[in-house]
């Protein structure tokens, strides 16, 4: 009787240490001594409720017999199925408990913020142009579904380049990857095309692929050198530029799946680019600055408009009535002559 009383304590100090630990791990941040008092602790209960059960096992057949017994057994075993099966579904309010204690524990932390950093400068007798890209709440887009819970998230297409004063394409800067080499996977007919991603710049750039879009398929020399990863995050971008006076430094953005009321999935349902895959939204933005290349200075760029919803000319549309999220793909873009 005496060891039975003392398993008995020793279980319910320990139930209790697991409760507060518990509640602790789910409100705060990870903290390295709460997390190993509840595993000892946990090791520990295993070890006095093994204990217990071997010196009550004839007792806790007896409960079970009983038709409470059985009704509590059932009704725990389906309990607990309906909780591994909310909680895979990510059905609430299963769901939510778990997303609950990620909003509590992310309260009082340090935002912290990673910055991509790509060097594409080259001849160190040329002026640096460092571009920082600032991403916004828009920057990725929700996750899109794969198959049952697989999902995967977008992140903005972009391309810098330069321009005269009066409007004449010079040379592209920085393209992004997939831009680059319409990469964004294969059909039976060959590469994915996506004329919408950067319509302004690829009909600035003006060479047209064999399939009549402006888009670039692969294997441009004056590419070559100047394409470089989608950045994840906030993005520093070093690029060479020819100290040639003044001209104009332009960026293009643009992200899949951003729809809004007005571009909607259903918009242009006689447009094969738009309409074709389901991946478009609004239209890509374009940004732009004068710069003097022989002055060394800080750009801020201003949004002039954006381009056409499917890629079906380099028009530049200056009218924003209807672009929303869009705008919040980049907080801002920075040039920085040194």
């Amino acid at each position: 009787m005496n060891l039975r009383s003392a398993i008995t304590i020793t279980i319910s100090i320990i139930f209790v240490t697991l409760m507060t630990t518990g509640i602790l791990l789910y409100a705060l941040p990870w903290n390295y001594f709460v997390g190993a008092i509840h595993i000892w602790a946990s090791m520990f209960f295993i070890i006095g409720t093994g204990w217990h059960f071997k010196n009550n096992f004839t007792v806790y057949l007896s409960h079970l017999k009983k038709n409470i017994g059985k009704r509590t057994l059932a009704g725990c075993g389906a309990g607990m199925l309906v909780l591994v099966a909310g909680l895979m579904l990510g059905i609430a309010p299963f769901s939510s408990v778990m997303e609950a204690a990620e909003k509590l524990r992310a309260v009082g932390q340090p935002v912290t913020s990673q910055v991509t950093i790509i060097d594409l400068s080259g001849a160190a007798d040329l002026p640096t142009l460092n571009l920082f890209l600032k991403a916004g709440s828009a920057y990725e887009s929700e996750p899109q579904p794969v198959f049952w819970k697989i999902t995967y998230t977008s992140v903005p297409q972009v391309a810098v380049w330069m321009e005269t004063l009066d409007g004449q394409y010079i040379d592209t800067l920085y393209v992004t990857g997939k831009a680059s080499n319409s990469g964004f996977g294969e059909t039976d007919s060959g590469p994915t095309r996506r004329p919408e991603a950067l319509p302004y710049w690829s009909h600035s750039r003006g060479i047209q692929e064999a399939d009549g879009y402006y888009a670039p398929v692969n294997n441009n020399a004056d590419l070559d050198g100047v394409s470089g990863a989608t950045p994840k995050s906030d993005s520093l971008i070093s690029l060479t530029a020819p100290r040639m006076g003044e001209y104009r430094l332009l960026v293009e953005v643009n992200r899949s799946y951003d729809f809004n009321e007005f571009y909607s999935r259903e918009r242009f349902p006689d447009d094969p680019i738009y309409s074709g895959d389901g991946s478009s939204g609004q239209p890509s933005l374009i940004y732009a600055v004068t710069i003097d290349s022989n002055t060394p200075g800080k750009h801020l760029l201003e949004l002039l408009g954006h381009g056409h919803h499917s890629g079906a000319d380099g028009k530049l549309y200056q009218d924003m009535q209807h672009i929303t999220t869009a705008k919040n793909i980049l907080t801002f873009i920075v040039a920085d002559v040194e």
